[in-house]
């Protein structure tokens, strides 16, 4: 990390647009450091660019007692973003029962018919989101927020 500050320095470009590479194990490990309260399962990670910069991302999914999430380590970043869901059918902010599965989604779509406008939501047929599932109830939509520039999502 610290060369690609001296790089950035060096051009004269503001550190924090200098992407780095992201690994799935650099992500793991990221995640881990920040949250070693989640169990993250190794076999969960997928990479894309999900915010929508030029570089991939990585995207995991953990665990709690009662609660699943989603880490987010971009390429951008070094500081991981982590949204926590329940396990819940009575709440919307959660999948209905496990085994949860994240998925990526392609963003070439307008989600306005169902569920209406989204501040922050770009359609984009390069860039991906993440589909989080489990049980029968509504899938949960992640996208990158353009306008929070943080992970947002949506369910019907």
């Amino acid at each position: 990390m610290i060369w690609i500050l001296l790089v950035a320095a060096l051009l004269g470009l503001p550190a924090q647009s200098v992407t780095r590479q992201v690994t799935r194990d650099g992500a793991l490990r990221q995640l881990s450091s920040a949250r070693p309260d989640i169990r993250w399962d190794p076999k969960s990670g997928l990479i894309a660019d999900f915010d929508c910069d030029g570089s991939p991302d990585v995207a995991f999914l953990g665990r709690t007692e009662g609660k699943v999430f989603v880490g987010l380590v971009r390429a951008a970043s070094t500081k991981p973003e982590i949204l926590e869901f329940a396990v819940d059918p009575a709440v919307q902010a959660a999948i209905c029962n496990e085994p949860a599965k994240l998925a990526l989604e392609s963003l070439d779509y307008d989600p306005t018919e169902a569920v209406g406008r989204i501040d922050g939501f770009v359609r984009s047929r390069r860039c991906k989101g993440l589909v989080l599932s489990g049980g029968d109830c509504d899938e949960i939509h992640l996208f990158w927020n353009h306008k929070t520039h943080r992970l947002g999502w949506w369910r019907l």
